[in-house]
């Protein structure tokens, strides 16, 4: 449709039926004592941890012919599993998990209610707003029945319903395209309203495209990658708001009983962020700790030049694409990185992190690096080594991220451990450790608490503490990273740098 006919639309009312259910406390029993419904849960809640849902027949009683279910948490812009129950009526609880222990009576309650579960129809839980005053909504969704999967799969169709969760945003139009076209000749799909979900919508089967204006204007707020609506099944395309960095206002998450995937923006920018972890090294005696870098030959942005030893630059936004990385010394001009490759995918914020490795030579390249045969490597050279991870944007309430990154560059030893400590814990019994190879990086997120940190490795079939100090989560923390290097000022050689997970947007 072209865009003079498709605004000829937007004065038309658009209906929708709302499915929002009213929890009432009498039974959903049904008469057939093996009917059956579902339960789902959705995560919408920017600044939850992992949300965990109990069920639970009589929550006064402990028989041992009780229905209790507590299912596996789930972290925001997650959906749980869709559960299937007999058809009475529940008592329904989430919260979120403060101990280490996800037992029932382990974990902090924010919602607490009863449901009915009704035969043939999934109530879907969805959680908004922030955990610590959450909005919970449920909708009940019937199941598609034989005769119409049968016509649905004839006719080649599918199933699908939108809801408008962005906080702000609350009065939206969606429209779809195929593939293959744009915009201009998208159709009007659904409006949708704040928290209201709308009434199920037949489409044929096909790759489209998603589009997001605010109501009645033409002013693409969000266009999506291609979507594939290519089985029978029903959809739930839910609408968020985007935590990340590209720009859009909107992230769209398509749910199905099965899986949920994410889609961010088509036109997207990613930003980038480089660390300088090169310090002093004796391979490199003229080289000051200092680097220039340009992307595809081009220094990106001034913030970049003269980037010191452990310093961040600003981020830098990138269009969504491929990119080659290059690192000059500034005392020779020497190239000593070149063409790495940087992917920035849209929405994405990375930081790049820059620390050596070495090589030995083999100039004559015949394989042997001990041309003399007296044991000793004959020539070491320095090799500037990236590692690349995502950045975290969220700002957690309960819990915190923590990325650890081993930036050493020894042959000591190869693998080091992480411990996190709590007061009634000794390194032997923590609960919460990672090991990370060298030139390696892994995610932990870890609750608010003090901890210990260590770091720890084996030599000689001895563990070796490589860094000790205390690391303090709580609400006011960022997201953080634990940056494993050398250091001239630790009685060991090695040190744990803590820095934020937050960058900085560079204004210039």
């Amino acid at each position: 449709m072209f865009l003079a006919q498709k605004q000829a639309h937007l004065w038309k009312p658009i209906f929708v039926s709302v499915l929002l259910l009213s929890l009432i406390a009498c039974s959903g029993s049904s008469d057939d004592e093996d009917a059956t419904g579902y339960i789902k849960f959705y995560n919408a809640s920017a600044d939850s941890p992992a949300i965990f849902m109990t069920i639970d027949e009589d929550i006064d009683s402990d028989a041992d012919d009780e229905i209790e279910r507590t299912l596996s948490g789930v972290s925001y812009a997650s959906a749980g599993t869709r559960t299937e129950l007999e058809t009475q009526s529940y008592y329904l609880e989430l919260a979120w998990q403060d101990e280490d222990s996800s037992a029932r009576t382990d974990l902090e309650i924010v919602y607490e209610s009863q449901i009915d579960i009704s035969e043939d129809e999934t109530q879907w839980v969805i959680m908004t707003g922030s955990v610590q005053s959450p909005t919970v909504n449920i909708y009940s969704i019937p199941e598609l029945d034989e005769d119409e999967l049968s016509d649905d799969q004839d006719d080649d169709l599918f199933t699908l319903r939108v809801i408008n969760l962005h906080q702000s945003i609350v009065d939206v139009d969606i429209y779809l395209s195929l593939e293959d076209e744009t915009f201009n000749e998208a159709e009007l799909l659904v409006s949708a309203q704040a928290d209201l979900m709308t009434e199920k919508l037949k489409r044929e089967q096909d790759q489209y495209k998603v589009y997001i204006t605010q109501s009645g204007q033409s002013e693409v707020l969000f266009s999506s990658e291609d979507i594939s609506f290519v089985t029978g099944v029903q959809y739930l395309l839910a609408l968020r708001e985007n935590q990340g960095v590209g720009g859009s206002e909107f992230v769209v998450d398509n749910i199905t009983s099965g899986q949920i995937t994410s889609y961010e923006a088509l036109e997207s920018l990613a930003n980038l962020t480089i660390y300088n972890g090169l310090n002093s090294n004796d391979l490199l005696p003229s080289y000051m700790a200092s680097v220039n870098l340009s992307i595809d030959g081009k220094t990106t942005v001034p913030s970049t030049a003269d980037l010191s030893y452990s310093e961040f630059s600003d981020a830098f936004e990138l269009e969504s694409s491929d990119y080659r990385l290059s690192v000059f010394n500034n005392n020779t001009d020497e190239v000593m990185l070149q063409n790495r490759l940087i992917s920035a995918p849209q929405n994405a914020d990375r930081t790049v992190f820059l620390y050596w490795t070495d090589e030995a030579v083999d100039d004559d390249g015949d394989g042997d690096v001990d041309e003399n045969d007296d044991g000793i490597i004959d020539e070491i050279r320095p090799i500037v080594s990236t590692l690349t991870v995502e950045n975290s944007n969220l700002s957690r309430f309960y819990d915190k991220q923590v990325t650890m990154l081993n930036l050493l560059n020894t042959d000591t030893f190869s693998r080091v451990t992480f411990y996190f400590v709590k007061s009634d814990e000794i390194i032997d019994t923590a609960e919460n450790t990672r090991s990370l190879l060298q030139g390696t990086s892994s995610n932990m997120v870890l609750l608010n608490n003090t901890y210990q940190l260590f770091v720890v490795t084996e030599i000689d079939n001895n563990d070796i503490i490589l860094h000790e100090s205390t690391l303090v989560l709580d609400q006011e923390s960022d997201d953080l990273f634990l940056l494993l290097e050398e250091s001239e000022s630790s009685a060991s050689g090695y040190a744990v740098r803590v820095e934020s997970q937050k960058t900085t947007s560079n204004d210039e």
